[in-house]
């Protein structure tokens, strides 16, 4: 009677989880569940938003209220069947609960700008209770929302939804999503399954930021949480030691360059710190990779049980401008217009300097943290030369001499900075700021000739 009772509870909550668990998001149609039953323990644990508690625990209640005269009068004989029944399940099975990282390839910036690099979530699975859940971390489409994502107003927070609903994006998207099983003890998957289900109940409050709560990191994070001290032996990889996290993420970036410009001015100076392997695992590709060489308890972190979604190759193809080009293109049209008497040109390269000066002031003020080759890029970027070209004798020069200076000691770092196509831009600047002084000194040199 009991084993009956808790498959009518259980049975009641899955259809209300069908029901709500659809409410949409944003445009991509990522899912929003409401309600799950994980029965890891002796009974179910409920996951639900604060305002559903209620409602759930009231049905619960009156559906043992309806069944409990009858549960009183169970036989000695069913109550012994029914503790056989839970006697029998061994909670501590390898497969009672089964944990596998799951890693979707990159999409297109078009689709979605923080999917470039691809994602990366759990799949939690418990067979004999038919549980089958995707935990992924969810936020707003920046796409839709760039203004409110660079203020530090969209949000994000954790959400489980049934595995075939949450791999619906993926299939109509064609995108492929390769699961790898994880080797953790079952009371250590037990935990980690406790865990996500505390994060779904906070709901949608943290601000979206991937330096802090990437899909890649948050994963790592709640692993390493749910091992409690048991260590992940990393396989010794060179070049992952060697890389900073900007590194990481500019590498990840390859096919799209003008969007790698753009993130290496967002990302936070953590970026450039000496990190420890685990914090480094910022891409979903680098995680599967990496865990896959790594060990816990002797025996390999990740093994690659197959695609669940299968999708189309990855389209490695790069856009011909990009900003190594136009910073070049840039360069010479300088050298073109330095020794002519048409200065439109130079106001030219002024504006954009001052424009784009305007916007790392910006983003400066409406961000909490920024990203440490912003402040590089502010000493060339800004509008002062523009407001002081009118004394530029006074200072012109000295400012050439400090870009290039910069520039040297920059291409001298052991580490990447900034984007190269800055570097190569900042040429054009030394150019326009020492120029006047590169004629006055042509000029007395000719001077001095007629006069001899």
């Amino acid at each position: 009677m009991i084993i009956r009772l808790q498959s009518v509870v259980l049975r009641v909550l899955v259809v209300m989880e069908r029901v709500v668990s659809l409410s949409i998001i944003s445009a991509n149609r990522r899912y929003k569940s409401i309600i799950y039953a994980a029965c890891i323990n002796s009974k179910p644990v409920f996951i639900a938003h604060m305002k559903m508690k209620r409602i759930i625990v009231g049905i619960c209640l009156v559906l043992f209220w309806a069944t409990g005269a009858q549960c009183q009068e169970m036989s000695v004989a069913e109550r012994n069947a029914a503790q056989g029944f839970n006697d029998t399940i061994d909670r501590l099975a390898p497969d009672f609960v089964t944990v596998s990282l799951c890693v979707a390839d990159p999409t297109d910036y078009h689709q979605d700008v923080l999917g470039t690099s691809g994602h990366a979530f759990l799949r939690l699975q418990c067979p004999t209770f038919g549980l089958d859940y995707c935990f992924s971390y969810e936020g707003e489409n920046v796409n839709d929302n760039l203004y409110r994502y660079l203020n530090g107003q969209t949000k994000m927070g954790m959400f489980a939804v049934r595995t075939n609903e949450y791999l619906e994006d993926y299939r109509r998207w064609n995108r492929a999503v390769h699961e790898y099983r994880l080797a953790l003890p079952p009371e250590v998957e037990q935990r980690l399954w406790e865990i996500m289900d505390n994060h779904i109940t906070k709901g949608i409050v943290l601000r979206q930021d991937l330096n802090k709560y990437g899909c890649a990191i948050t994963v790592v994070k709640y692993v390493k949480k749910a091992l409690e001290g048991t260590p992940i032996v990393y396989a010794h990889d060179e070049e992952m030691e060697r890389m900073t996290r900007r590194e990481i993420g500019y590498r990840s970036l390859a096919n799209h360059p003008w969007l790698r410009l753009f993130s290496m001015i967002m990302t936070d100076n953590k970026a450039d710190k000496d990190l420890p392997i685990d914090e480094k695992l910022i891409i979903p590709a680098d995680l599967a990779a990496v865990w896959q060489q790594a060990t816990i308890n002797g025996t390999p972190m990740a093994t690659y049980i197959g695609d669940i979604v299968e999708g189309a190759p990855l389209d490695n193809s790069k856009p011909w401008f990009t900003p190594i080009l136009a910073a070049i293109l840039i360069v010479l049209i300088t050298l073109c217009f330095a020794f002519t008497k048409y200065p439109y040109w130079d106001w030219l390269l002024l504006g954009m300097q001052a424009l784009i000066g305007c916007v790392l002031i910006f983003l400066w003020i409406v961000m909490r943290e920024f990203g440490g080759s912003a402040y590089i890029l502010m000493a060339l970027f800004n509008p002062l030369p523009l407001i002081l070209w009118k004394w530029r004798k006074y200072w012109a020069l000295p400012y050439a001499i400090i870009l290039l200076i910069g520039m040297i000691v920059l291409l001298c770092m052991p580490h990447m900075l900034v984007d190269p196509a800055i570097l190569v831009l900042t040429l054009a600047y030394i150019v326009l700021f020492a120029k006047d002084f590169v004629k006055s000194q042509m000029s007395n040199h000719r001077n001095f000739a007629c006069r001899k």
